[in-house]
């Protein structure tokens, strides 16, 4: 009975630091530490970008890990569990299915991108907004879609992938009378 009991207030402990990470504004480095103390892996709390309305996983934050100089932006969701309804645990054989997410050095997360379980995002890698990754991503590739797919490398990419051309927006210039 204890133990359950120990269980839930961690498990509500873990939600409130969760949702004050969740809505913190500044300074910057506030929600990497809230995140840091209900267990997530931050290698450095001044060094990650953490905006507001990010969720990672609520109830297993522990098998998240985020180093250095990454960034992750509005609306990114970082999911490292699984549970499926009672008909489906009991074809698969378990109530819980879990997954490691690391996310390396300098990658950056556009606005609403989700990682799922099992997943490890490269150094330096570009995930666009958007973008529901289910595989690993390769140091500095650029993936986007649902399911992503790389669509570039940062390394010989210019910043047509990031920033629409005029010809791309579908707007087209007249020439000058």
């Amino acid at each position: 009975m204890k133990t359950r009991y120990v269980r839930n207030v961690r498990f509500l402990i873990k939600g409130l630091l969760g949702y004050m990470a969740y809505v913190s504004v500044l300074p910057t480095w506030l929600s990497p530490l809230l995140n840091k103390i209900r267990g997530v892996h931050i290698e450095n709390i001044f060094r990650t970008y953490i905006a507001p309305n990010v969720l990672i996983d609520s109830l297993y934050p522990e098998l998240v890990t985020i180093e250095e100089e990454v960034y992750l932006t509005r609306g990114v969701k970082i999911i490292s569990h699984f549970n499926p309804t009672r008909p489906i645990a009991k074809i698969l054989g378990r109530e819980t299915i879990q997954g490691r997410v690391r996310l390396k050095k300098g990658s950056f997360l556009g606005v609403n991108a989700i990682i799922l379980p099992d997943v490890t995002i490269g150094e330096c890698a570009v995930v666009a907004a958007g973008a529901v990754v289910t595989r690993d991503v390769p140091d500095y590739a650029v993936v986007a879609g649902n399911p992503a797919g790389i669509i570039g490398d940062i390394r010989k990419s210019n910043m047509s992938l990031f920033i629409p051309s005029s010809s791309n927006r579908g707007h087209s210039r007249s020439p000058a009378n």
